[in-house]
């Protein structure tokens, strides 16, 4: 992976103001400013630290080539050629993948060609969801050294009655946690967060959900 950028947000929440003020048990307005910002933070939070998306989304991934095809390989020792099986499939790092609208190849002077839809398939059940070419398909070539390739797709629950309900209550956790230590900044550790940076209650409620490995 080179570049992933959220080219639509979701339209929503996963949980509503009131019901975050019901868990803080509060009935005031005075701070309800406060609390959507901190709903739209603890979601973006326990986005990147599970690599799910919650509300319906769009996603771009972009790449600087195609993992490859089955091709023919010589070890500078053998006559005959070996075979070297090269990955015919690509991990879309947000889950649960909903649907890949687009699969763009750039040339070198920027052009652009569809890849045909025809020629692979959208595998929504594994987690996290993955493109993959259909049998006697090859992934074609990026003439673009930098982000030859962009794969634009579709990922989410969908709307905030199908998220889990144990990712809502850890979003609701670390709001608490977050609202009664207002001012204080997250711990992050380089682009990614760091597990220490959440409570052990709300790491409790994300870690079953956590996409761990991503291969390209």
């Amino acid at each position: 992976m080179t570049a992933l950028t959220r080219t639509l947000h979701p339209g929503s929440e996963p949980i509503t103001l009131d019901e975050a003020k019901a868990h803080l048990r509060m009935s005031v307005s005075d701070d309800d400013a406060l609390i959507s910002n901190l709903i739209t933070a603890v979601r973006m939070v326990c986005e990147k630290f599970t690599a799910r998306a919650l509300i319906t989304q769009e996603w771009r991934l972009w790449l600087d080539q195609f993992p490859g095809d089955t091709l023919p390989w010589w070890d500078g020792m053998r006559e005959s050629a070996a075979r070297l099986t090269i990955k015919r499939f690509i991990a879309l790092p947000r889950a649960p993948l909903q649907s890949i609208s687009a699969v763009t190849v750039y040339n070198d002077d920027d052009s652009s060609v569809v890849f045909s839809p025809a020629l692979y398939f959208v595998d929504s059940a594994a987690e996290p969801g993955r493109l993959a070419l259909r049998n006697n398909a090859s992934w074609p070539v990026a003439a673009r050294m930098s982000n030859g390739i962009a794969i634009d797709f579709t990922a989410g629950y969908g709307d905030a009655g199908d998220v889990p309900q144990a990712l809502k209550q850890g979003m609701l956790a670390h709001l608490a946690q977050l609202y009664e230590h207002r001012g204080e900044g997250l711990r992050l550790n380089g682009d990614s967060l760091s597990v220490k940076a959440l409570p052990d209650m709300v790491q409790a409620l994300y870690l079953p959900f956590r996409i761990q490995h991503l291969h390209y």
